[in-house]
């Protein structure tokens, strides 16, 4: 009986130490599952924060602020890897006034840091204490001091290597498998980052070469350019004030002649203002990426600068069944604007509505609202489609129609004109409808005249 007892009594100790084991395993299983999603919501959002920026120093101190909260620290180093060069990015845990990044920079430091990085994988020293280690604490003794284990984790994406990261801890054994695991995993997603900000900085440098080389080619243009006009201008005087008095017209080969030279004359002299047009505007666009754009404000009538721009504008249309009309029906208020550049951006629509309008109309309208004037030049002209909308601020942009020639231009009159309009904190904008025409409006801010 008593050996039937403690068989039974055994055999439920058994199944309530299985059960209370199951239960444990369980719980461990779902603690862990639950820290895991907890980890990898953290990761997400804070690897979204990292996406947002693209400053390469801000990545890489932020990579240390959070790899704290994953795995902490008691100093830990960031390097950034460009070709075969390691600079120090971010520093945390050690005084100011230490120089670690040309510590780093010493042939036997590198050599290490080369074949760490090379395995593409995290390196973990439990204890630098060691014997076999003794080449680490000779070569970065003055980053070890007082340390005894150190994790380093190369930053990777598609095998790309952009830098590595050093974790250091006083204890020995400071971290185990899950926070290593942890670590990469997060310093990987972050490379993700590291290269999407190096991508950015070479597309900035590129369009900065752009830039310059732009600015500098229309500076070298534009001077022999000057020269060809004011030569052309100065044969065409001559031709017509002294060569043409003394020709016989009424011989037939003359007469021709003439025809020839006078339309020669004023094809240079076309094309020359034509590329001057377009040098200026390779100019404007190039101070503008530059930002070298500067407004000079004065007190302007708006009016008085639509009529002189029509005035300008009357020859283009001599040739056209088309009229350009000025329709302002209140009186407008004077505005603090730059005179200059506001006549460009109305000269480059009015011009734009006389290139796409063979026949009808141009209207120029002004009229207050709200708290400012806006400006609208309206043609009859071919119209614009609605997929080409949303390109034609843009730079190098021009819209054609298949029942036009394309436009001779850069392609970059609206985007100044956008640049310039958004400068005196204003807006332009399209409205237009295939072969029923097309309405550029811009606004411009009413900024009240001190008196």
């Amino acid at each position: 009986m008593k050996e039937f007892f403690w068989k039974n009594a055994f055999l439920l100790i058994c199944i309530v130490i299985i059960s209370n084991i199951i239960f444990i395993h369980a719980k461990i299983k779902s603690v862990t599952i639950k820290k895991s999603k907890e980890f990898d919501k953290k990761i997400k959002t804070t690897i979204d924060i990292f996406r947002s920026t693209t400053n390469i120093k801000d990545i890489f101190n932020s990579l240390l602020e959070n790899l704290y909260e994953i795995s902490a620290y008691d100093a830990a180093i960031s390097i950034l890897k460009t070709d075969n060069e390691f600079k120090l990015m971010a520093c945390h845990g050690y005084e100011e006034k230490i120089d670690l990044n040309s510590y780093l920079q010493e042939s036997k430091c590198i050599e290490i840091i080369q074949k760490i990085i090379e395995c593409g994988k995290p390196s973990y020293i439990k204890d630098l204490n060691k014997s076999e280690y003794t080449n680490y604490n000779t070569c970065f003794q003055l980053i070890l001091y007082h340390m005894r284990s150190i994790l380093i984790v190369p930053i990777i994406y598609k095998k790309n290597i952009y830098g590595i990261v050093i974790m250091l801890n006083s204890k020995r054994s400071a971290y185990d498998e899950t926070k290593i695991t942890n670590t990469f995993s997060f310093v990987s997603e972050v490379a993700v980052a590291i290269e999407n900000a190096m991508l950015f900085q070479k597309l900035k440098d590129m369009d900065k070469m752009k830039t310059d080389f732009l600015s500098t080619v229309s500076h070298e243009l534009r001077t022999p350019l000057t020269s060809i006009i004011g030569f052309a201008e100065m044969v065409k005087r001559k031709f017509e004030g002294s060569i043409l008095k003394g020709l016989d017209l009424t011989i037939e080969k003359n007469q021709i002649a003439v025809v020839k030279i006078r339309r020669n004359v004023n094809i240079i002299l076309s094309e020359g203002e034509r590329l001057s047009s377009l040098i200026n505007d390779l100019l404007d666009i190039s101070r503008l990426e530059a930002g070298k754009f500067k407004l000079n404000m004065t007190e302007i009538d708006i009016e008085e600068l639509i009529t002189q721009v029509i005035t300008l504008t009357n020859p283009i249309i001599r040739n056209k069944s088309l009229q350009v009309i000025l329709s302002i029906r209140e009186p407008l208020p004077h505005i603090m604007a730059d005179k200059d550049k506001i006549i460009q951006v109305i000269i480059n629509l009015v011009s734009n509505a006389i290139k796409f309008t063979q026949e009808g109309c141009i209207v120029c309208t002004a009229r207050v609202v709200k708290e400012n004037i806006i400006v609208c030049i309206s043609d009859t002209g071919v119209g614009i489609r609605d997929e080409d909308k949303k390109f034609i601020f843009e730079k190098f942009s021009q819209v054609g129609d298949m029942l036009t020639n394309k436009p001779k231009g850069t392609g970059l009159g609206l985007a100044i004109c956008k640049h310039i309009i958004e400068e005196h904190g204003g807006e332009i904008w399209v409205e237009s409808e295939t072969q029923k025409g097309t309405d550029f409006s811009f606004s411009i801010p009413i900024l009240r005249i001190k008196k």
